[in-house]
């Protein structure tokens, strides 16, 4: 793909753009459905696209196409050259230059080639009958099992000329259950790997079935202020509000709370939060960016201070800075930002130390609440949640609320585990919260 790279941006040059650059994916993908306890839909598609940003008197032309053929291509080139002569000019349009990569380990697996169809429909089932076989009163709404082996490149006229093999094995499944007509509480659960030994579909199956039975049986409690106790999958809904929050972009319009908080404290000194893009084997790890920027470890918030944000090429040069290597995006867009692992530091406590620590309070395994990006403000429904009472768990809750603000729920953490779960492209641990505002229905 370097190649066909090449040739757009010696086209690009040649019809006037002063910088050209060529963002090019291949790969194949399987995919298997399971909707209401059953097998629903297999589907296998390529996923070929190229993406061509031109810079011409620093104004910006992009087009994209789903197609890797020579001609196709500089049909795209002509019409991103045609482009970059009818939008404003910026300034701070300017492609980055090459930057020495680290090349990053355990995200392609060889035999991940040998793949086909029935790789995925064998797990998606194997998924659905461990479920089944669990306990008869479950029922998986959605699931699905996806394979996909890609390669992606970067070539661009500032002498950039980067490309990567990866594999990637992700499942999911999600449902309830019943019993004697109590419905439970939706629950989830999710793994991936890039290594085809790794994939481990009855994990998922059974620690998604537990989860649903140990919902049944819940009752109302009482409203209080106290301690709560965030499962990784929730700190993860939270989250999207600090990397909303360091996004440069968003910082230099002035859309962050953290805008004028850099290198000022922010949470308690337990709290640190990086990005890795360079983590072994990590769901978000690559050796470069959207833009071919060398990926490296960044520390946003390091022992409860504001140390860094997120920048591509464009919003660094705005600053006169190095980007840091979070462009992000695909073929059919212009670079945006965003983060590749995110991980919040473990502490020195286990999960199960936390809960002793809780006189009242509760367990939040999953939260529905859409945080609000720039104020920090959430109010969210628990759709999982067990009462602690004496440092113990005792009963699942049902029609209970909690709300905050995630800006001050980093300066209320009174406890960080020690154990960490994998969630999406997160590496979280569980937290304890105090003054919790818990609201029963």
């Amino acid at each position: 793909m370097i190649e066909l790279g090449e040739i757009a941006i010696k086209k690009a040059l040649e019809l006037g753009a002063d910088e050209a650059e060529v963002y090019l994916t291949r790969g194949k993908e399987f995919n298997v459905t399971i909707e209401s306890n059953d097998i629903k839909l297999a589907k296998s598609q390529t996923k070929d696209g190229v993406g061509i940003r031109v810079f011409k008197n620093k104004s910006l032309g992009f087009a994209s196409v789903n197609d890797l053929s020579k001609s196709k291509i500089i049909d795209a080139v002509i019409n991103a050259t045609r482009l970059a002569g009818l939008t404003p000019e910026d300034k701070y349009n300017q492609l980055p230059m090459p930057t020495p990569l680290t090349k990053v380990s355990g995200i392609f697996d060889p035999e991940a080639e040998k793949i086909e169809m029935d790789f995925a429909l064998a797990n998606a089932t194997k998924m659905l009958k461990t479920v089944q076989e669990f306990d008869e009163r479950i029922a998986i709404d959605t699931g699905s099992f996806e394979a996909t082996i890609y390669e992606s490149a970067v070539v661009n006229s500032k002498g950039i000329k980067v490309s990567e093999k990866q594999s990637s094995f992700s499942y999911i499944v999600f449902g309830m259950a019943t019993d004697k007509g109590e419905v439970s509480c939706f629950q989830y659960e999710f793994d991936a790997t890039h290594q085809v030994r790794e994939v481990n579909v009855e994990k998922v199956a059974l620690e998604f079935a537990q989860k649903v039975i140990n919902s049944l049986g819940a009752k109302k409690w009482e409203s209080f202020k106290g301690s709560v106790i965030l499962d990784p999958d929730v700190v993860s809904d939270l989250l999207g509000v600090i990397i909303y929050s360091v996004n440069a972009n968003n910082v230099q319009k002035g859309m962050s709370k953290f805008a004028k908080c850099l290198n000022q404290k922010v949470g308690v000194s337990d709290l640190t939060i990086e990005d890795n893009g360079l983590l072994r084997g990590g769901n978000g790890s690559s050796s470069f960016d959207r833009e071919g920027v060398a990926r490296k470890p960044i520390k946003i918030i390091d022992k409860g201070i504001l140390a860094s944000f997120l920048y591509n090429s464009y919003t660094a040069n705005k600053e006169k800075r190095d980007s840091t290597g979070h462009a992000a995006g695909g073929t059919r867009g212009v670079p945006a930002i965003g983060p590749t692992n995110l991980i919040v530091s473990p502490g020195d406590k286990t999960k199960d130390e936390l809960i002793k620590e809780v006189k009242k309070g509760i367990l939040v395994t999953r939260l529905s609440c859409f945080p609000n990006p720039v104020s920090g403000d959430f109010s969210g429904v628990v759709k999982g949640g067990f009462r602690i009472e004496n440092g113990a768990i005792t009963k699942p809750v049902i029609e209970t609320m909690i709300a905050g603000n995630v800006f001050e729920l980093c300066n209320q953490i009174s406890g960080i585990s020690k154990e960490q779960k994998r969630i999406f492209t997160f590496i979280l641990p569980w937290l304890k919260i105090e003054d919790i505002s818990i609201t029963s229905g």
